[in-house]
């Protein structure tokens, strides 16, 4: 019995330490709109190295076969029209399913879908599913961005989806600095109100634009911008980010 705990437990924290969007309310998709989050990102000042949509949704509460996910995931590579890379990570652990594939568009962006069901002893059941697309420039992210939501929401309904960018700040970035950074991006996007702090190497804020659709849940309020930076001392630099309607956990 005890085992059959670890091996659910092993599989599922391997799970949501990449989709880790599961702990944030993603109550509606981002918008397209062009994207305003890209014009928010010019206010930072650096290099637009890293973008990510990711996205997590609860299929329904009961328990699904390897089989009757693959169909799911099957359908979807279908729809995207996605270049495998290789046969899909797949397999049933007593109570626990799971299928996993990787491939990429024509535009090179890089996709990653994953879909698992659990059981527990007390013969409850819930099935997730969720994407992780990863592409390579900020023109391809609003085109990226429509394909996932037409190839999603005829398999599992609307999936919502969050975008971050992410760029490096050589050395250390001050908290005055970061804070001064922070305001030029929320002017550009029209921040109407924010909460948020700076520590000595590290800081987050969270907002909500009217130019931005979409929204997170917070204790008390709902969000759909984050601003956050963290010193890396190992590299001397410190990761900037920006995303709507929620940063990842993992930053």
């Amino acid at each position: 019995m005890f085992q059959r705990f670890l091996r659910k437990m092993l599989f599922s924290l391997c799970f949501l330490f990449l989709f880790t969007m599961r702990y944030v309310d993603l109550t509606f998709s981002v918008a397209l709109n062009d994207l305003p989050l890209l014009i928010g990102w010019e206010g930072v000042g650096v290099p637009l190295v890293e973008i990510e949509i990711e996205g997590w949704k609860k299929l329904n509460s009961e328990y699904m076969e390897t089989t009757d996910l693959a169909k799911i995931v099957a359908n979807l590579e279908k729809r995207l029209k996605l270049k495998t890379l290789a046969p899909p990570l797949q397999g049933d652990e007593l109570d626990f399913s799971y299928i996993t594939l990787e491939g990429c568009l024509e535009e090179q962006v890089q996709v990653v879908i994953t879909l698992q069901s659990i059981r527990n002893d007390t013969d409850g059941a819930e099935t997730y599913c969720g994407v992780i697309a990863l592409p390579n420039s900020a023109e391809t992210l609003a085109e990226t961005v429509l394909r996932l939501e037409r190839a999603f929401t005829p398999e599992v309904g609307e999936m919502p989806l969050a975008v971050m960018l992410g760029g490096v700040w050589p050395g250390r970035l001050s908290a005055g600095e970061a804070d001064q950074l922070m305001k030029s991006v929320f002017h550009r996007l029209q921040v109407t109100d924010s909460i948020g702090t700076a520590d000595f190497d590290h800081g987050r804020w969270s907002a909500w634009s009217n130019l931005i659709g979409g929204k997170a849940q917070r204790p008390g309020c709902h969000i759909n911008l984050e601003f956050a930076y963290r010193y890396e001392p190992s590299a001397d630099q410190t990761r900037i980010a920006l995303a709507t309607p929620a940063l990842p956990g993992y930053f």
